[in-house]
């Protein structure tokens, strides 16, 4: 992510290929966990397979950074 100057505040600035090679394993259980985090409740963790736990926890990091992005772009239009 990059930073941009903007009238004398730095505003984050988001860029595509900054998450392009950010590889979850098995899609389906990641969905899952991206989806649990933004609802921030974890209503499919059942429903994952033990062996795909770890793309469940990879999307729901992912729903975590996105959050933050989203909250911290809380400005006026």
């Amino acid at each position: 992510m990059k930073k941009v100057f903007k009238e004398d505040k730095t505003v984050d600035q988001f860029n595509l290929n900054d998450i392009k090679d950010i590889h979850v394993g098995d899609l389906p259980a990641a969905k899952k966990g991206l989806i649990d985090s933004l609802l921030g409740k974890d209503e499919h963790k059942d429903e994952v397979p033990f062996q795909h736990f770890s793309s469940y926890k990879k999307g729901h990091e992912l729903g975590t950074q996105i959050e933050n992005l989203l909250k911290g772009d809380q400005r006026e239009y």
